[in-house]
C-alpha cells in the first residue's frame, strides 16, 4: 500500500496568500487612518493649548496682542538699507522691522504661558520653519547694524541681515548662539525636523501674521477668526492657502521664491516624487497642478483637513475645502476686515488663485474672469 502523504497543494497556498494580500490591503489603510487620528488629535490639542495661551495673554495685557516695533531709529534704518524708497505703513503688521526683532516672535512672547515649546510642533507636519538665524543680545538692533552684511543672506539682494522669517533670540537656536559670530544657521532652509540636531527650535503651527498691534476688540467675529494653526515654510500663518494645504510650499501666486528651481520643482511635482513638498509649488510652476483637487490632496495634513484655533479660545479640524469655501464666503465684497492688514476672510488674507476661489457665481468670477481659479 502506498503511503498517504498530508499537506497543501500549490494551489490551496497560492489561494490562501491571495486572502492573506487582500485582507492586508483593507486593514493596512485603516491602521494608517487611525495612526494619522492620533497625531490629528496631538496636534488640535497642541492648537488648543495655544490659543488658550493666546487668551492668557489677552487678559494680561488688556486685551491687545503682541506690540509692533515702535522705535523710530528702527523704522529708519530699514528702508535706506534694504533699498526701498519709502517706510512701510506702520500700520503694516509683518514688515520687516518686526519679523527681524527676535523678541517679538510669538513663540517667544508666548513661551511663559505654553511652557513645553513642544506644542508648537504638529506630529504630522512635512514641512516646517524653526529658529535659524539667531541674535544672542538683548539690543538685538544695535548688533544687525554692526554686523549688517556678515550673515549670509539677505534682503533685496542687499546682504544686509538675516532671513526675515528665522531670526530667534538666544535660548532658540541650540548649540547656535550668534549667527553672525559662528558662520553657521542652527536650521537650513525648511527643514526643520531634518536638521534638529543641535536642539533648535522647530515649529509647524504657526500665528496669524495680522495678529500685531491688533486688539481684540477690532475683530468682528472672534468665534470665525483665525489667531493660529498647521502652518509650513513660513515663520507664521500667512493666507488662507497655507491653512488650507500646510504641506505645499506657497501654494499661491505671490513671487516666485524658487526662481532657479522652476523646471526641477515642476519636474518633481510630474513625476509624484515624495519629496515634492521640498520644493515651491507656486502658479508660476504648476498652474494646472494647483486646478488639480487630488494632486493638491498631498498638501493636505491631517486626513484633507486642517487644525485651526480662534480668537475665542477654541479649536477646530476643518475640511480644507470646506475652508476655502468658508473663506471665499466672508472675503465676496470685503478688502480687509481691519484697515492696513491683509486679511479678508476668517483674518486670513490670500493671492492670486486663492483670492478668487469661488463656490459658484459671484464677483470672483466676474471681477476676474480672466484669472484661473483654483476652485
Amino acid at each position: 500500500m502506498g503511503r498517504c502523504r498530508k499537506g497543501f497543494t500549490l494551489i490551496e497556498l497560492l489561494v490562501v496568500i491571495a486572502i492573506i494580500g487582500i485582507l492586508a490591503a483593507m486593514v493596512f489603510p485603516v491602521f494608517a487612518r487611525a495612526r494619522e487620528s492620533a497625531r490629528k488629535a496631538v496636534c488640535l490639542s497642541n492648537v488648543k493649548n495655544i490659543a488658550l495661551a493666546i487668551q492668557m495673554y489677552l487678559a494680561d495685557n488688556n486685551d491687545c496682542f503682541w506690540p509692533m516695533e515702535h522705535r523710530q531709529e528702527v523704522w529708519d534704518w530699514f528702508p535706506p538699507q534694504a533699498q526701498t524708497e519709502e517706510p512701510p505703513d506702520p500700520s503694516e503688521c509683518h514688515g520687516l522691522q518686526f519679523k527681524l526683532n527676535p523678541y517679538l516672535r510669538p513663540p517667544v512672547i508666548l513661551d511663559e504661558y505654553v511652557k513645553n515649546r513642544d506644542v508648537w510642533r504638529c506630529p504630522s507636519a512635512r514641512l516646517e520653519r524653526g529658529a535659524s538665524f539667531i541674535i544672542g543680545y538683548p539690543d538685538w538692533f544695535s548688533h544687525l547694524v554692526a554686523t549688517a552684511g556678515q550673515w549670509g543672506c539677505c534682503i533685496n539682494d542687499a546682504g544686509l541681515c538675516p532671513l526675515y522669517t528665522a531670526t530667534w533670540p538666544a535660548g532658540w537656536g541650540g548649540d547656535v548662539t550668534d549667527t553672525a559670530v559662528q558662520g553657521r544657521m542652527a536650521i537650513t532652509g525648511m527643514e526643520g525636523s531634518r536638521s534638529a540636531g543641535h536642539k533648535t527650535f522647530v515649529k509647524s503651527v504657526g500665528t496669524n501674521r495680522v495678529l500685531y498691534g491688533l486688539k481684540l476688540v477690532e475683530i468682528e467675529d472672534p468665534v470665525r477668526w483665525v489667531v493660529c494653526g498647521d502652518a509650513g515654510s513660513e515663520s507664521a500663518l500667512e493666507s488662507i492657502g497655507q491653512a488650507a494645504y500646510p504641506d505645499l510650499c506657497n501654494p499661491e501666486c505671490g513671487n516666485c521664491g524658487c526662481a532657479n528651481w522652476i523646471e526641477d520643482c515642476a519636474d518633481s511635482i510630474q513625476s509624484g516624487c515624495p519629496d515634492m513638498w521640498d520644493c515651491y509649488v507656486t502658479w508660476h510652476t504648476r498652474p494646472d497642478y494647483l486646478r488639480d483637487r487630488n494632486a493638491m490632496k498631498i498638501g493636505q495634513r491631517h486626513l484633507g483637513g486642517s487644525n485651526l484655533g480662534f480668537a475665542d479660545g477654541h479649536a477646530a479640524w476643518w475640511n480644507s475645502e470646506r475652508l476655502l469655501d468658508e473663506w471665499a464666503e466672508e472675503a465676496r465684497g470685503t478688502s480687509s476686515h481691519i484697515g492696513g492688514y491683509h486679511s479678508v476672510g476668517m483674518g486670513l488674507g490670500a493671492q492670486g488663485p486663492m483670492s478668487w476661489c469661488e463656490t459658484g457665481s459671484g464677483p470672483f468670477g466676474q471681477v476676474y474672469p480672466d484669472e484661473p481659479t483654483l476652485r
